[in-house]
């Protein structure tokens, strides 16, 4: 075993609002490191390159990095009237309480529960509790109504809305003193040199192109900062309810960090407004192609026009800008633009006016034909505001209406006016963004790689073996358990991602020799996994390509093979995926996978109405859960200031003493802690378990081996079993910490778990822990350890063998210092082989993908 993992390299990333601790550390203490992260400000926020090493400690854990801070100093649970006033306010909006409920629960506890005086509770009745609600509306930014006009078939129609100011939500946040800390109001270059290599990452936003490119264009005064701000849009045509004709419109800050926008409360995302569906009055099955194109074009002049009435007020304020006085007290001239959109494929279609799917040029993004929507690389023409105008206002100026159809046509264009052409910085076409959850999850794999795996399956009569195979994948946290994937529907993309993860091990054997269709889906598997990564360099970049590359052969030989055609849409759509990651960062940054809760909000919001005139009620539940949330906040940031100041004044020397003992206690921490026994009892407990034969001699020679000859006598020792362990490590993805939790348990929700590991060794060794134990040496000293099985590589290999493909099988038994365990591993069982052999699954997670060479 090589040096602990306590000692492993450790490197932290910094994002562009840190604290300047660490940057002090990194210019006054020596360095020998070869690897550390170069950060280059933008010129404008006159700030120096960072440079952080690898060789410097992790910074603690700090409540100050990820959320605003308090800025109470008297009652921040104010407009209530008392603390309990907010916490019972607060238990009614999470819990949904119709009104009823609340009147109820208020005449009880005012008059039938309690004595007279007894309560801390003021509210008297349901009305002064509206009261309070509504004065608590007051501290955000609230809803108004609004309605636009279309004319369709010769009748006017006109739909009502309601939606929030982009403009006074915006300026809500950059005044806000609690949020001054946490705003980005630059953009960065991030460059992580490693061994002599020098090469970008991208993870946050402002890490993007895009930004740098817009602040390019920034005037530059010293005095008073010009500075661009991004937002991000979130839209989704998910189903509020079946009988609802509406759905959300979310906005973000794309200028604050992912952990406070992607949150709720202050900082977080909001609903900026509904969109109406606009329902055909006839059965669209009855109407000719030439109808169905004329209601898309209703369609798309409705959606614009409501969109160009909600984000009207950033019009004049892209394209001048406005000085505001920010909370750090600064005065800057701020200069929005939605640079960034989440999106389904309607919704894409749908914001750059583009005419679908069934267009000869389909893609919202660029200009491909739809015969070659199989291609995945190459260059296409791009897309731009200025090139759209330019084709609408010459449809415009058209003779006839087939000539100004001829000229849409071949640009696949709705002649509609693009409510975002009038916002600077917010070209549609560039602002739209790579969507993990519906080009890929629900896309390229879910809705066709995996239906025609079961097709084929199905026509080898091998269905039910696969079916089999999944329900024996061990558990781990987080991943689906299918019992019958085969004849499950799903509706989530997580479930058809977690199948992802899962699926070779239990069809690799089930194919023929080589089988095109096992290579394309471990190619289309890679792909995935770098295009999901957190943060991701120019190599990982490269790499993502030549995986890209190698899924689109493996397709064209399916196509030859099993007839499938794809030419669709999201199939292309990793095209444009480079240009997304260099220009806006990571793709957690706009997957619409991060919007899905808030779609379960609204459907809630939706059942606590009584059905009619629903989006009234519901923007003004969306208003108390965001009141709510502001003060909840609030009130946690103004306790932990109370705890602080309270444990500033008592801390002890013990206290003290206490807290570099847990610091220093290591990356590990046990749990479910089992009754103490010896390990004579040990063995007899366990006597026809081969892990545990000559346990008490083997547990001395590992101690005596590892520690000292005479550290035991040979008696009986004391032990204290446990069965679950609790492993930090950091992750190769984003360099975070990060918490596996291991079971090694008889029994774990009635089934036997025992957990694998990865021990500290060069190379690294896999084993399968089988027991979990404190050894206690004396009164004063104890061992944490684990009985495991080792797992050594085999030469076996399945009959279509991948890169990283690993097979191991299990050996002999062995004792281990938990310090040497890095994290978890998953191993499936190599289906259609001996018994005991197991492949290391390494698309579990994004970390394991990494570590294992991919």
């Amino acid at each position: 075993d090589k040096s602990s993992v306590e000692s492993e390299d450790s490197m932290s990333v910094a994002s562009a609002s840190n604290s300047d601790s660490n940057s002090e550390a990194s210019q006054n203490q020596p360095h020998t490191s070869t690897t550390f992260l170069e950060i280059i400000h933008h010129p404008h926020s006159n700030q120096q390159t960072e440079f952080i090493f690898r060789d410097l400690p992790i910074p603690p854990p700090s409540e100050d990095c990820s959320r605003p801070q308090s800025n109470s100093t008297g009652k921040p649970w104010a407009p209530f009237r008392t603390r309990s006033d907010f916490e019972f306010a607060e238990l009614v909006v999470q819990s949904a309480m119709k009104g009823s409920t609340v009147k109820r629960l208020l005449k009880g506890i005012r008059h039938d529960w309690t004595e007279p005086g007894s309560t801390k509770i003021t509210f008297q009745n349901k009305v002064d509790f509206q009261k309070s609600m509504a004065a608590a509306r007051k501290f955000n930014t609230q809803f108004q109504e609004a309605s636009i006009s279309a004319t369709f078939e010769g009748i006017k129609k006109t739909f009502d809305f309601h939606f929030r100011d982009p403009w006074k939500w915006l300026l809500h946040l950059v005044t806000d003193p609690t949020l001054a800390s946490s705003i980005i109001y630059y953009p960065v270059k991030k460059i992580l040199h490693e061994n002599g290599t020098s090469t970008h990452l991208y993870d946050e936003i402002n890490s993007g192109q895009t930004w740098w490119d817009i602040q390019d264009q920034m005037p530059y005064l010293p005095d008073l900062p010009h500075c661009f701000l991004p937002l991000h849009l979130w839209m989704d045509k998910g189903k509020v309810s079946t009988t609802s004709n509406m759905h959300p419109i979310l906005l973000r800050a794309g200028f604050l960090p992912q952990a406070i926008r992607n949150g709720s409360g202050n900082g977080g995302g909001v609903i900026i407004g509904y969109m109406p569906k606009v329902i055909d009055p006839s059965d669209p099955e009855d109407r000719t192609a030439t109808e169905k194109t004329v209601f898309g074009l209703f369609k798309r002049e409705v959606y614009h026009k409501i969109l160009k009435k909600i984000f009207h007020s950033l019009e004049l304020q892209s394209q001048e800008g406005e000085a505001v006085k920010c909370g750090d007290e600064i005065h800057r001239v701020l200069f929005p633009g939605i640079a960034v959109h989440s999106l389904d494929g309607e919704e894409a279609y749908a914001t750059c006016a583009a005419q679908g799917a069934s267009a000869d040029y389909p893609c919202p993004r660029c200009l491909i034909h739809k015969s070659q929507l199989h291609h995945l690389t190459g260059n296409f023409p791009f897309r731009t505001s200025r090139e759209m105008q330019k084709v609408y206002k010459k449809a415009i100026a058209a003779r006839t209406k087939a000539e100004a159809e001829e000229v849409l046509k071949k640009k696949g264009l709705h002649k509609v006016l693009n409510a975002f052409w009038s916002i600077a910085n917010s070209d549609p076409y560039h602002a739209s963004s790579y969507d993990l959850l519906h080009a890929d999850d629900l896309g390229k794999w879910g809705k066709h790689l995996f239906v025609l795996l079961k097709e084929v399956l199905g026509s080898m009569k091998k269905k039910g073996d696969y079916s089999q195979n999944m329900d024996k994948i061990p558990r781990w946290p987080g991943l689906k358990h299918f019992s019958s994937i085969t004849t499950l529907e799903f509706s989530d993309g997580q479930s058809y991602f977690d199948a992802l993860k899962c699926v070779l091990p239990c069809i690799v054997q089930l194919f023929p020799l080589d089988s095109p269709l096992i290579h394309c889906i471990r190619a289309y598997s890679c792909f995935r996994m770098l295009a999901g990564l957190h943060a991701m360099t120019e190599i990982q970049l490269e790499r993502m390509l030549k995986y890209l590359e190698k899924y689109q052969y493996c397709c064209s030989k399916l196509e030859t093979m099993y007839g499938k055609d794809f030419n669709f849409p999201k199939q292309h759509a990793p095209a444009h995926l480079y240009y997304d990651i260099t220009h806006k960062g990571a793709t957690n940054n706009y997957t619409t996978r991060v919007g899905e809760g808030f779609q379960q909000e609204v459907q809630q919001a939706y059942l606590q109405t009584n059905f009619k005139n629903v989006e009234a009620q519901m923007t003004r539940i969306d208003e108390d859960q965001e009141a709510i949330a502001s003060i909840r906040m609030a009130v946690d940031a103004y306790d932990l200031e109370l705890q602080s100041q309270i444990e500033e004044g008592t801390e002890s020397q013990y206290s003290r003493k206490r807290k570099k003992q847990q610091q220093s206690q290591g990356h590990w921490r046990l749990g479910s802690q089992q009754k103490g026994t010896t390990t004579q009892k040990l063995m007899t407990t366990f006597q026809d378990k081969p892990a545990f034969r000559n346990f008490l001699k083997n547990l001395i020679g590992y101690l005596r081996e590892t520690f000292s000859e005479d550290i035991i006598d040979g008696t009986p020792l004391k032990i204290t079993p446990y069965r679950c362990l609790y492993i930090h490590y950091k992750s190769q993805e984003d360099w975070n910490i990060c918490q596996d939790i291991i079971r090694c348990s008889p029994s774990f929700h009635g089934q036997p778990r025992y957990d694998c590991i990865i021990i500290n060794t060069e190379p690294v060794t896999y084993a399968r822990i089988c027991f979990l134990f404190t050894c206690h040496l004396d009164l004063s000293t104890s061992h944490d350890m684990a009985l495991i099985q080792l797992l050594r590589p085999t030469k076996w290999r399945p009959k279509t063998s991948w890169e990283t493909c690993q097979v191991y099988g299990e050996q002999d038994y062995r004792f281990l210092l938990l310090k040497y365990i890095v994290h978890a591993c998953h191993m499936i069982p190599a289906f259609g082989s001996k018994e005991g052999l197991y492949y290391l699954n390494d698309l579990i997670d994004a970390d394991m993908f990494l570590r294992c060479g991919n």
